[in-house]
């Protein structure tokens, strides 16, 4: 039997810091791989009809709220309208990444009628016009609070007003609200960290959304480290050499 909780790696930070597309120290293909994922979702949107999306993990510290914010920044540079909605109600860390204040209203906020939708949203200008929802004061009982009717006329008012709507979940091995919030939305994305999360837990993580009836649409593969996986290979060495990628670091996302 797996321990889900045996991971432990001092120093990734993950939940302290964002890798954002937007540093112009991000190497090229850490940036190339979120255009790729943008292009398989344009794809999937156009085929498939998929405008909203939860994104998720097996457990915390796989860089899925790093992949909802870089997927969201890439969609809004092609000139999409994008809405990213901090849907942890029991954490709520993405209003300090973003700089969106403190003690802001959000999700639980427009849930509990405080507060109206269009007073909730941030339109962050220097984000590439990216409109954050954030998740707002911490109630006492989120599974219960996302599981209300509120939640999926919320849904249904963000797919009016802009074209994708990309909802950050927590990991589902911790709480349900993952698979909750997914039967409002088109899909979901599975966010898999490189050598991580055994792989048991993860085909069960990604069960347990099926269960509920969400979409799972793909995967996405972080902390890849793509130079050490090419190493010594003629694509390795062309790779670096034609777009001066000699970086060590890890591609987080890797479509």
């Amino acid at each position: 039997m797996w321990n889900l909780f045996n991971k432990k790696n001092k120093t990734d930070g993950e939940h302290r810091t964002l890798q954002l597309i937007t540093d112009k120290k991000m190497p090229f293909g850490y940036v190339e791989a979120y255009k790729s994922l943008r292009t398989n979702l344009d794809f999937m949107a156009g085929s498939m009809d998929v405008h909203t999306l939860v994104i998720t993990s097996t457990l915390p510290e796989e860089s899925k709220s790093n992949v909802a914010v870089n997927l969201a920044l890439t969609l809004a540079e092609s000139g999409k309208k994008v809405a990213l909605v901090d849907c942890d109600l029991r954490k709520p860390v993405l209003h300090r990444y973003l700089k969106a204040g403190h003690n802001v209203k959000g999700v639980s906020n427009v849930l509990s009628n405080q507060c109206t939708l269009d007073e909730a949203l941030h339109e962050l200008k220097e984000m590439n016009h990216l409109t954050f929802l954030p998740a707002g004061t911490p109630p006492p009982n989120p599974s219960e609070m996302l599981s209300q009717h509120q939640m999926q006329a919320m849904v249904d008012a963000l797919r009016e007003k802009f074209d994708i709507v990309i909802f950050d979940a927590p990991p589902v091995s911790v709480v349900t609200d993952a698979a909750v919030i997914g039967r409002y939305v088109d899909g979901a994305m599975f966010v898999v960290r490189s050598d991580f999360a055994p792989a048991d837990a993860v085909r069960s993580a990604v069960k347990k959304l099926q269960d509920a009836g969400v979409k799972v649409l793909g995967s996405v593969l972080t902390r890849y480290d793509m130079k050490k996986a090419l190493k010594g290979s003629a694509y390795a060495y062309s790779y670096s050499y034609n777009y001066n990628y000699s970086n060590s670091q890890s591609a987080d996302a890797e479509a």
